[in-house]
């Protein structure tokens, strides 16, 4: 690099002086490097050309999910783009650790550095008509490298991460639509990854003040570059059809963006508040199987056995907490059990507490095996309030409940407790069991109209998921106006997603498919959303309120109101066996 180039009237400056502005600048220290790169290749040095550039300036990384390229077969990698020239330099070395058939789309700037020029695609990828127009060879270079099974390397940015007075901070320019377009049309898998860090406070200034100059101290940000240790994520491959549920090209791009995004985020998972965890006693032993058929065979069967399975014998029963003594303590028992393995719980012997004792249950029994196969609680919220008052509720314990609230829930079913023992949950027709039961309890009680209670987020899960879903419910599902009637008494907190990454929520995942989908890649065990928020969600559930229980698990609870009437029909006809009346008696309104 010659700074003579990049001023005006560089050739008519002293030579002492164009020399100490390139070793202000970094060029120095970029074209001894490129020197030395240079020498050992002609030497005949093994090392690919972006090893020995990391090497000699020298970049160091730590690299996360590397297995994650495919070591064969056509695909693309994009990534964010927060240096400028580092991350292209790095990247090349880590696709290179998997393949050596990997070719970078690059802006015309880094045609200067030789040795990337084997494996450079040049292109504008500032996007535009024009641009199109003026780069269809470049553009028929990318597809015809994909067409050969070939990795192409994106950053669709197309230039550095720079300053955002809107957000306050460096964040990654918009993605262009074309290289969008590029992705879709070939159907190629694509790879997001993602590189930390940003430019320096000069850079970002010269941005502000004529961006078109700034390519001038990309050698100077490397040697800011090569003094941190750099931390490099990437995800798991997204399939082609995955992409194909986007509507449009815009959405595509930022819904790759957002999956390059959502990796600078922790991958762990922790507790989401500071409180000490609960200390886990013992479970308390489980009911003789005898004692507890003997207690579902006095409950008279035309009041209390809702349903019965054909192919699996599952049957449903319902009954009052106070009915049941011993079948109770077996589902506090298996609550806990089960509450416990996914990193939740009371931390009692026995989960259970004085609403049990008024509220419904929906029993899952298994007589052929002769236990507990689940469970449901449910609280009739007009007799509830009739005889306990609102603090009768059980979700009073974790948010204020607003009169128009409750008025609007009186006809309404409290939900909660749910659970499927481990020999269960494997099995898909045991939730779908649970929910015939809940069907055929409110068409003997046709005047509940509204499902309500919370459904759990794991602390189990990751930040990064746990954060997504709960900005995803935020954006999507959430009822604005009964909302404004509720309080969490403990709202979650550090679980917003940056500004910049939020705005993609919108347009990148407006479909649930797409949200399961991106959880189950971040997740290590490839679980999805719950599938009990899945199931309310289908059912045309709305949030109204977020509380985290530290108390069990830190837990993130969603309240959610499903709307029987409004619900998809087929899935009403199939649980409650006909579809519900339209108009029912006025609950109030919020």
């Amino acid at each position: 690099m010659d700074l003579a180039e990049y001023v005006p009237g560089g050739n008519k400056w002293p030579g002492w002086l164009l020399n100490l502005g390139e070793r202000i600048l970094g060029f120095h220290e970029f074209n001894v490097a490129h020197s030395k790169v240079e020498e050992e290749q002609e030497a005949g040095c093994s090392d690919n050309f972006f090893r020995l550039a990391c090497k000699h300036l020298p970049l160091n990384y730590e690299v996360e999910g590397l297995e994650n390229i495919p070591a064969e077969g056509p695909c693309v990698i994009v990534s964010n783009h927060p240096h400028g020239m580092s991350d292209g330099l790095m990247i090349g070395d880590i696709a290179m650790k998997v393949r050596q058939d990997i070719r970078i789309v690059v802006n015309d700037f880094l045609h200067c550095v030789r040795g990337m020029r084997p494996y450079q695609i040049t292109v504008d990828v500032y996007g535009g008509d024009s641009a199109k127009r003026a780069n269809m060879a470049g553009i028929r270079e990318m597809m015809k490298w994909l067409r050969d099974g070939h990795c192409l390397i994106l950053f669709p940015s197309g230039s550095a991460a720079s300053w955002s007075a809107q957000d306050g901070r460096v964040v990654e320019d918009p993605w262009q639509t074309n290289m969008a377009s590029i992705i879709r049309k070939m159907a190629a898998p694509v790879v997001p990854m993602h590189f930390s860090g940003q430019n320096g406070p000069l850079f970002q200034m010269v941005t502000r003040l004529c961006k078109a100059k700034r390519s001038a101290l990309l050698p100077r940000e490397i040697k800011r570059d090569r003094r941190t240790l750099h931390q490099v994520k990437i995800g798991k491959p997204i399939p082609a059809s995955r992409m194909e549920i986007l509507p449009d090209d815009a959405a595509l791009s930022d819904f790759l963006r957002l999956n390059s995004l959502i990796l600078r985020y922790p991958g762990t998972a922790a507790s989401l508040s500071n409180d000490s965890p609960r200390p886990m006693v013992e479970i308390d032993a489980p009911e003789k199987p005898e004692i507890l058929q003997e207690e579902l065979n006095r409950l008279p069967a035309e009041q209390h056995l809702l349903y019965t399975h054909k192919s699996t014998g599952l049957q449903i029963f319902t009954a009052k907490g106070n009915m049941i003594p011993h079948m109770l303590h077996e589902i506090g028992v298996q609550r806990e059990i089960t509450f416990r393995s996914v990193g939740e719980g009371s931390g009692l012997a026995c989960d259970t507490d004085e609403y049990d004792l008024y509220y419904d249950h929906l029993i899952m029994w298994d007589p052929a095996a002769g236990r507990l196969a689940g469970a449901y609680r449910m609280g009739r919220t007009d007799e509830i309030v009739k005889s306990h008052g609102i603090t009768g509720i059980y979700n009073t314990e974790f948010f204020t409940l607003g009169n128009a609230f409750v008025n609007f829930v009186k006809n309404g079913l409290e939900m909660g407790r749910a659970f499927i023992t481990a020999p269960y949950q494997k099995h898909p027709a045991s939730l779908d069991t649970l929910w015939m039961g809940i069907g055929h309890f409110v068409r003997k009680h046709p005047h509940y109209r509204y499902l309500y209670g919370t459904v759990s987020v794991s602390s189990d899960y990751s930040i990064r998921s746990r954060t997504l879903i709960h900005e995803y419910l935020r954006n999507h599902c959430l009822h604005h106006e009964l909302a404004r009637h509720v309080e969490a008494k403990t709202p979650p907190t550090d679980m917003d997603l940056l500004s910049e990454d939020a705005r993609l929520i919108h347009t990148a995942l407006g479909d649930l498919r797409l949200l399961s989908a991106m959880v189950s890649d971040l997740e290590p065990d490839g679980r999805s959303i719950p599938v009990l928020l899945r199931q309310y969600l289908r059912l045309g559930g709305e949030m109204i309120s977020f509380n985290v229980d530290s108390e069990f698990g830190d837990t993130l609870d969603c309240l959610v109101v499903v709307d029987l009437h409004t619900a998809p029909e087929r899935l009403i006809s199939r649980y409650c066996g006909a579809p519900l009346k339209s108009k029912p008696e006025p609950t109030g309104e919020a």
